[in-house]
């Protein structure tokens, strides 16, 4: 009976975030989700709130919680564990862009002047780099995976016993005589008489 009332919570939480035959509103929709997390640990509801705590929706935004969210989600089900994976990918990526906008990188790099740092030839330079580790990645990968020696040629079919080849019809194979060897004798001996009845 209590996972009916989680995925009726789930439901309510849905049709607030999505604004299904109601308003958008996504206060309501965090007290659903929480309410479905808390009491009957619905990796859903967790990962929901997650999200909402990554994204600032209805709530404060705060990547340590929504963190903290996903991981309870996968926690809590093992069928929740690969879109947690890419929900914290995806975290790490925004944390790491939001960390070098305070550090205020992009005007750091926008500042670095390759000519003066590397001199003209620069480029040259970075070809080289690329060029070595693409060679490690490729020996790396051999190593790996050894080449496959070529196979042997394949050895000769056997002899087979000559096929009797078919006679043209003007050559007239002999008769075998089935008399055996007296009778035959005999045969070859006696004369023909012709006219003899």
């Amino acid at each position: 009976m209590s996972n009916c009332y989680t995925v009726a919570r789930i439901k309510l939480g849905d049709y607030h975030f999505y604004g299904y035959g109601t308003d958008v509103d996504y206060e309501t929709a965090v007290i659903h989700y929480r309410l479905a997390s808390e009491q009957q640990h619905s990796a859903q509801a967790m990962f929901n709130l997650g999200y909402m705590h990554e994204k600032g929706l209805g709530i404060k935004q705060d990547i340590h919680l929504a963190k903290r969210f996903y991981d309870m989600a996968a926690e809590a089900s093992p069928d929740a564990q690969v879109p947690v994976f890419l929900a914290l990918c995806k975290l790490g990526l925004v944390y790491t862009l939001q960390y070098m906008h305070d550090l205020n990188m992009t005007e750091l790099v926008s500042q670095v002047d390759l000519d003066q740092l590397l001199g003209p030839e620069w480029d040259l330079y970075l070809m080289t780099v690329i060029a070595l580790l693409l060679g490690t990645v490729i020996a790396y990968r051999q190593r790996q995976h050894p080449a496959v020696p070529p196979r042997p040629p394949p050895l000769p079919a056997p002899a087979r016993p000559p096929q009797e080849q078919p006679q043209p019809e003007d050559q007239v194979q002999p008769e075998e005589n089935t008399l055996g060897p007296q009778r035959k004798h005999h045969a070859a001996a006696r004369p023909e008489i012709k006219g003899a009845t």
